[in-house]
């Protein structure tokens, strides 16, 4: 079903060009988590299978040209069908009146008992930890970061748009972000504060050393970083040296000045 709706609307970023295998192995990794399921829920993250707790400010490299949008049809708590593609490739996921599923009388309900979407709007993004030096180690893992969520969807949002901002000078390299949350006031005050996930870009690392680090021949902290500016000397701290600069050289010219006469 997945197949014939992204061939339907045209709007499958596959390239026809492409080899038969190549195509298949491009659509089948669409279907599939890639390392360990990375998620936010409530205010926490957690990851793996037994839903192991990850800290805030957590370093990971966010591999950008693998970020996938799209839908997700679920029946029974499972996903059944993947309508996604990568950003990268320009990608237009199809509308949701396009997908089918219309009659909300065979839908399931949720906790709440109010009917529950079969097709949920989706975002995967492969990621790798790295150490609090931003560097790759032997414990490095890949995750992919899932979300339906506003909030989460929001969060890759603002993430795409800084990205976007520093690919000009930063073309051949992958944010490396500070995972975090934030939260906000609902309407409903009965729903009390709402958290959100927060990716706060703090450096760049080249994108061979990402693709190096997948490999089962991983050589720590061999990658380059390019750490964030904050961690540079602060413009005061600059003036006030070249302020003495200019002051030595001040007192040596008029000390050669005296010496001549």
């Amino acid at each position: 079903m997945a197949n014939e709706v992204a061939n339907k609307n045209g709007s499958t970023a596959l390239s026809t060009e492409t080899n038969p295998f190549q195509a298949y192995g491009e659509a089948s990794r669409q279907t599939s988590i890639v390392g360990k399921l990375l998620k936010f829920s409530k205010g926490d993250w957690f990851c793996g299978q037994d839903d192991d707790d990850v800290a805030d400010g957590s370093l990971f490299v966010a591999n950008m040209d693998e970020l996938m949008v799209g839908w997700i049809r679920w029946s029974d708590n499972k996903p059944t069908d993947h309508v996604m593609g990568k950003v990268s490739d320009r990608f237009q996921p199809p509308r949701r009146n396009e997908l089918g599923d219309d009659d909300k009388s065979m839908w399931e309900t949720d906790e709440q008992g109010k009917d529950r979407d079969p097709w949920q709007f989706s975002n995967y993004l492969l990621m790798m930890n790295v150490n609090d030096k931003a560097k790759v180690t032997e414990d490095s893992e890949l995750f992919t970061f899932t979300t339906s969520s506003r909030g989460g969807l929001n969060a890759i949002g603002d993430l795409c748009v800084k990205y976007g901002k520093g690919m000009r000078s930063h073309k051949e390299q992958y944010p490396i972000v500070k995972i975090g949350n934030g939260s906000y006031q609902h309407s409903n005050k009965s729903f009390g504060r709402i958290k959100y996930p927060t990716f706060e870009i703090v450096g760049w690392m080249n994108k061979v050393s990402f693709l190096a680090s997948e490999g089962s021949e991983r050589e720590p902290d061999s990658e380059e970083v390019e750490i964030d500016e904050k961690d540079l000397p602060k413009p005061t701290q600059v003036k006030a040296e070249t302020a003495n600069i200019n002051v030595k050289d001040k007192a040596d010219t008029k000390a050669k000045s005296k010496a001549r006469f």
